[in-house]
């Protein structure tokens, strides 16, 4: 078989068009790639948020809890004390109350 100069055109054509779409299809990856690696990147910043606002919903849990046992403190001594002016007894349960109190504001 001998190869004519329009045989070697033919396939220098055919070589650069070979060429021509490996870089395309190569472009292409690039750009089909791209809104992944932005997913990735938003899907990141996301998880970093929720990670923060767990954090701050513990601590906040931590502190209504806290705010919890303060009211019932305080409202146990008011019964003390409104039985107290009621009936002017109750004097044991009014040093109860006011223990309590103590404690809670002390401990605190």
């Amino acid at each position: 078989m001998k190869i004519t100069p329009s045989d070697l055109v033919l396939y220098f054509g055919l070589l650069l068009t070979i060429l021509n779409i490996i870089d395309r299809s190569s472009i292409l990856k690039e750009k089909a790639a791209a809104p992944h690696k932005d997913l990735v990147e938003k899907v990141s910043v996301l998880d970093n948020r929720v990670t923060e606002i767990e954090n701050k919903m513990k601590n906040y849990d931590y502190r209504v809890v806290q705010l919890e046992e303060g009211v019932k403190v305080l409202l146990k001594s008011m019964g003390a004390l409104l039985s107290h002016s009621i009936d002017g007894n109750n004097l044991d349960e009014m040093k109860d109350a006011r223990d309590d109190l103590n404690n809670y504001l002390i401990s605190r």
